[in-house]
């Protein structure tokens, strides 16, 4: 007699996973009784790259570091973003290992042809490893004022949720920038590139990402006066090498700084996990209209002895008491023997920077006199409240102003250890810690390894 088979099924009660056979004795069998696909049939069809992947060689790139892949390369992404259903990226565009010569502008991204409309959502840029996938931008540029030039990425109005994983880039030109991105919310208050549209730039990942070399700036932030989203930045086990130079910055958020242009104080959300940024040359994250950063653990040496700064936090007349924020965890700091490096110059007053945790002595530390690592400027009577938590600190630290003439803000050290001295406070011309320009005002100093507490 046939096997009796189940009746329909009384959609009032649930059904289990062994009602279809799907229990330990369950199997192709019951998915075949479903209708559907055997599971190594299944796997075999969603996992061909081809369902979710471009790869720049099948589009004629070389990847020999000679042939010039400028083409094949953006070839590559346009067959991409072709793929895009409301704006969504459905595949990825993928460097094998090699090295890729790129020599022309916006190879990897260029500004919209269509407006606000052409949009480009989960785009990703994905290489087998740093100094196993490597692109080389080779250009023979010359500097420019204009920020929408030299770019290997423009994107104006034009980039929400990119990624970027696994690659070297490498620059030789000071002029060159690795990306550029611009906003503007509207276009009823005559924005300065109108036939973009408007739109954000926002949410990109860079993840296990190296830059080499030198160049103008890595990455620019912007947008006109009506911009207020060019927000979330992450930097995931980055690093740059040795001789890693801008002529800029490696970041700049406020490229310019357009007439009336406080919106830009929302370009927020900076975050920086267990990077290794070497430095022999320049600034490296400069701020010109504030930011929320948040940076946690990593090795940032500086190389040389070439002016050179990590934090660049400009004053600006007009800044947003909200946007202006500095959290430094956990990170180990080597500026080199030099009166001209600086692990931050802040002419910031008003928000907060903390530093809990961090060290900066490695290579001051049998320095025979005093370098300011650590610079305060504090504009208009004012600078923000600063604190120093846990920390292990060489050479001295400097407000650039008389401490009588600030009504706000404080410089705050608590379980501290301070390297090059035990007296905490003084003028400019003394051997202090913490020198002021005059008349030491608005600091305290508790719990610290060998230094008394004090307050003023």
């Amino acid at each position: 007699m046939p096997e009796a088979r189940p009746g329909p099924a009384d959609p009032s009660r649930p059904i289990s996973r062994r009602a279809f056979g799907l229990g330990a004795a369950g199997g192709a069998g019951a998915l075949a009784f479903l209708g559907g696909a055997p599971a190594h049939a299944q796997s075999a069809s969603n996992t061909d790259p081809a369902e979710y992947s471009v790869d720049v060689k099948s589009y004629g790139a070389v990847g020999d570091g000679v042939t010039d892949d400028s083409d094949a390369i953006r070839a590559a992404v346009a067959a991409a973003l072709t793929q895009r259903r409301s704006g969504i990226v459905r595949k990825e565009v993928f460097f094998p290992p090699g090295d890729y010569r790129i020599t022309k502008k916006d190879t990897l991204m260029w500004s919209p042809t269509t407006g606000n409309a052409d949009q480009v959502f989960g785009l990703r840029f994905r290489g087998c490893g740093p100094r196993v996938t490597n692109v080389k931008f080779d250009t023979a540029f010359a500097a420019s004022a204009d920020p929408r030039e030299n770019n290997l990425i423009t994107a104006a109005v034009r980039l929400r949720y990119t990624y970027f994983e696994g690659m070297s880039f490498t620059s030789t030109n000071p002029a060159n920038n690795f990306a550029y991105y611009w906003s503007v919310d509207s276009l009823a208050g005559t924005p300065t590139y109108p036939e973009y549209g408007n739109g954000q730039n926002q949410y990109f990942v860079y993840r296990d990402i190296e830059w080499k070399g030198s160049w103008n700036r890595v990455i620019g932030i912007d947008g006109d006066k009506e911009a207020n989203n060019n927000s979330e930045h992450h930097f995931v086990l980055c690093s740059t090498d040795t001789v890693s130079r801008y002529t800029d910055a490696f970041l700049t958020c406020g490229v310019t700084d357009p007439a009336g242009s406080k919106q830009q104080d929302q370009f927020l959300n900076y975050f920086v996990q267990s990077c290794n940024f070497a430095l022999a040359g320049g600034d490296f994250f400069k701020f010109n209209r504030g930011g929320s950063i948040n940076v946690y653990g990593g090795s940032w040496s500086m190389v040389g002895t070439s002016a050179a700064r990590y934090f660049v936090l400009p004053y600006t007349a007009d800044g947003d008491t909200t946007a202006a924020r500095l959290n430094v965890n956990g990170v180990r700091f080597e500026p080199k023997k030099s009166p001209d490096q600086k692990v931050i110059d802040c002419g910031w007053n008003r928000g907060t920077v903390t530093f809990t945790s961090c060290s900066d002595i490695a290579a001051i530390q049998e320095a025979s006199a005093f370098y300011n690592t650590h610079r305060y400027s504090g504009e208009g009577g004012r600078i923000p409240i600063v604190r120093y938590q846990d920390c292990v600190l060489g050479g001295y630290h400097l407000v650039d102003a008389a401490g009588t003439s600030l009504q706000n803000g404080k410089m705050i050290y608590e379980g501290s250890r301070f390297h090059h001295s035990n007296t905490a406070v003084g003028t400019a011309g003394s051997t202090a810690f913490l020198r002021y320009a005059s008349a030491p005002a608005r600091y305290a100093f508790r719990d610290g390894w060998n230094t008394a507490d004090a307050e003023g």
